[in-house]
Order: structure tokens, then sequence, then C-alpha cells
């Protein structure tokens, strides 16, 4: 076979191969990182992914590792990479804490699943000019910032979910991960301690057996574990000190099986309301799946995307 036709044979395979990586790329492509219970913003990004293909709306995440019982296709960073032009009909959604636009899209939306630089430093500052934001949570949002709140359950409430009525509640859990508190400074009263931290995880079912079995969680700051507990009827102490804003977390929750300081008097509070936590959360995300929707529609709008612009909620 002659030098010439292998060339013309390789450049159609190429193309081919180019062909059919434009029908696979979907209409969302999530940058996620690989998929871990410890990381409440990573399992948003990949529940996002899910609801958006169960409502029908083609998703994928660029993960290499994802949960088997969630709908989340995985699309190719390589391929990406070498064709970054596949993306110029999708909406790339990076999590606020990727700077820059490694994956080189024309339509990019910022998901802020925390503060800008929080975690990494680089804030809003590396980011475009054209992009398109989502906040999880309203203090997220910088100031006077245009962004567009969508804020989806975390919770396994398969997994968290209320003890059986015969279970005795006895001993506390500390979560110590970024604030660690000082437990010889707790009153006496807080026995038999338990803790929870990122440096020795659990899985959740394991986690779910000691909210299920313990008299409160104690946290200092933000985290997944408090609704975890609450859907648990594990009622809540909250630390307050200077770098853990509670106030969000209180309000947003209600009020219910939260108290803030060591108080017997508000544990027994907290205690009594924490049954009634469940229902009003479920509430909090009634409307979930019609606000992707808008939020496809709006962003289609956004980057002239016409074929996404007929996503309707």
């Amino acid at each position: 076979m002659s030098s010439w036709l292998i060339r013309r044979l390789a450049y159609a395979c190429q193309w081919w191969g180019y062909a059919c990586q434009i029908w696979r790329i979907p209409k969302i492509v999530i940058d996620a990182p690989n998929y871990t219970h410890l990381s409440s913003g990573v399992r948003c990004l990949h529940l996002l992914c899910d609801r958006l293909n169960r409502l029908g709306v083609s998703a994928a995440v660029t993960a290499e590792v994802i949960d088997p019982r969630l709908n989340t296709p995985r699309v190719s960073r390589g391929t990406i990479s070498v064709y970054p032009e596949l993306l110029n009909r999708s909406i790339v959604i990076y999590p606020e804490i990727v700077a820059g636009n490694p994956l080189r899209a024309r339509n990019v939306v910022r998901y802020l699943l925390n503060k800008p630089g929080f975690f990494t430093g680089a804030g809003i500052e590396t980011y475009g000019g054209g992009d398109y934001y989502l906040h999880f949570a309203d203090e997220f949002r910088p100031p006077n910032l245009v962004s567009r709140v969508l804020r989806l359950p975390l919770v396994d409430t398969t997994i968290f979910a209320p003890p059986p009525l015969s279970n005795a509640r006895n001993g506390f859990l500390v979560y110590s991960a970024r604030h660690q508190p000082d437990i010889k400074a707790f009153p006496d009263w807080i026995d038999n301690v338990t803790i929870i931290s990122s440096a020795a995880p659990r899985d959740p079912p394991a986690l779910a057996e000691l909210y299920q079995s313990k008299r409160a969680l104690i946290v200092g700051e933000r985290t997944s574990a408090i609704a975890e507990a609450l859907h648990c009827y594990c009622p809540v102490m909250i630390l307050p000190h200077r770098s853990f804003a509670f106030e969000p977390v209180v309000s947003f929750a209600g009020g219910y099986g939260l108290t803030v300081g060591l108080d017997q008097v508000g544990l027994a509070r907290a205690t009594a309301s924490a049954p009634a936590f469940p229902a009003h959360h479920a509430m909090q995300h009634t409307d979930v799946d019609a606000k992707i929707l808008e939020f496809v529609a709006d962003a289609a709008r956004h980057f002239g995307l016409s074929e996404l612009q007929r996503m309707e909620a």
C-alpha cells in the first residue's frame, strides 16, 4: 500500500473520529473532580449532571471516578484538549475553585459552591468577562455580581434517615476538619466524645449509624454533616467563632434541631425540634428541577445557543 494512500486513510479516520466525538459531546460539560462522598461540592456537581440527564438535557462530567448509582456519563478531557472546538455548541460548568478556562470553552458557567478564593486564594478576577454565574447559597455570591441561585439537595435520604424508635442516644460527636474544636475546654456534661475527621474518614452508612445513636453533633464550620445529622434526628450544637459565619446555616435550617453554643437548655430545645428538620429541608428543594431547567434556558440565551434555548421549565 502506497504511503500516499496510508496518509489519506489516516486523515479519513481522524475526521471520522472527530465527527463521532462531535456527536458524543453533550450539551453541558461539567468539569468535576473525581467523585467522593467526602466533599459536598464534588457531590453537588455530580448530582447536577445526574439531574440534567434525567430532565432530558444531555450532560457529562470530566471526572475519571464517578458514582455508579448516578447518571453521570464521562467525556474525555484528552479529546477536549485536542479538539476544543467540540465545545463551541456546549456549555462548560466550572466550580469556583477552577481559575481561568483550562478547557478553552467558548460558553462558560461558574458555579460558586463556596466563596471565590476560599479554598484556592484565586478569586473572581481569574474568571472570564463573559461568564455566566450560578451560586449555591447567597452568602457565596460576591456583592453586585449578577448570579442565579441554584441549591441542590445533597443529603442521601436513603442512608441518612431517622433511627428506630428503640434507639438510645448517648455520647457526642465532634466534627473536626478545617476547624479543630478545643475538646478540653468543653463542659463536663459533654462526655463520651467521638471525633469525626477527614483524617480518618467513615463511609456514609457508618456516619449515619453514629448520627442515629449520639446525643448531638458539635461543629464549628459549615459542612454537609449538619444536614446529614439532622436527617437522623441528631441535634447540632454550633460552636461560634470569628471564622464561622453560621447565621446563614441556622437560617436555612429554619432553626430546627440547631442551637448556638454548648448549652444544655439549648440542646434540649434542639433535640425536641430536630424531627421537624427533614420536612423543612425537603420544602426548600421542591422546585429544584424547575430551577435547573430555568438556568439552562437562561444560560442558552446568554450564550446565543439556539438549540438549548428551546429548553423550558
